[in-house]
């Protein structure tokens, strides 16, 4: 089975419970379902993983588990996906959201530059003390645009991620298998 590899990859639930906001959560969390490494559990946490990292607020973690909790997905699955929006991909992930939306109302594109500075401004506004960007950046940028660009590019890469982690999934069972069935019938004495 493909989850061997997968377990080492994530988190394990002690790391995720040494979270400060995660912490909150430890009841919920005590139920073993949330832990399974079966297709279906790591299924679901695909979907709700990739469609969490695309929310752009610091609290994307968070988003996917409650998504988690509420689906019985795999939580290790589905907070590691988040992390697909980072410092480095979220300015090229936020601009193709912002150019999807700018495409479909038909509003100016903004520069990459403003975008970065915006991200920048988010983040000290969410984290500290910062100047609150929906204020500052009013009437630059369409607020609109950026969130239906990042729900229409957040909704397609899940579905596509979700479709691939299930045919990945299936070939590497069914290879796994037809090894077992051609190894065991070379074992078998001949007459």
């Amino acid at each position: 089975m493909p989850n061997k590899r997968l377990k080492d990859l994530l988190p394990t639930p002690e790391k995720i419970l040494a979270s400060r906001t995660l912490k909150m959560f430890a009841p919920q969390l005590a139920d073993p379902r949330l832990w399974h490494f079966n297709r279906h559990s790591l299924n679901k946490a695909v979907y709700i993983g990739v469609l969490s990292a695309f929310f752009p607020l610091p609290g994307q973690m968070l988003l996917a588990l409650i998504g988690a909790l509420i689906f019985r997905a795999n939580v290790p699955m589905a907070l590691g996906l988040t992390w697909i929006t980072n410092p480095v991909t979220s300015l090229p992930v936020f601009y193709a959201g912002y150019y999807v939306g700018a495409k479909i109302l038909d509003v100016p594109m903004i520069s990459l530059r403003l975008i970065g500075r915006m991200i920048a401004d988010f983040s000290l506004w969410a984290l500290s003390d910062g100047a609150n960007p929906f204020i500052t950046y009013k009437g630059t940028v369409s607020l609109t645009a950026f969130c239906l660009g990042l729900t229409i590019l957040a909704i397609i890469s899940s579905i596509v991620c979700g479709l691939a982690f299930k045919a990945i999934w299936r070939y590497k069972t069914v290879t796994s298998w037809q090894k077992r069935q051609q190894n065991s019938s070379d074992e078998t004495p001949k007459h």
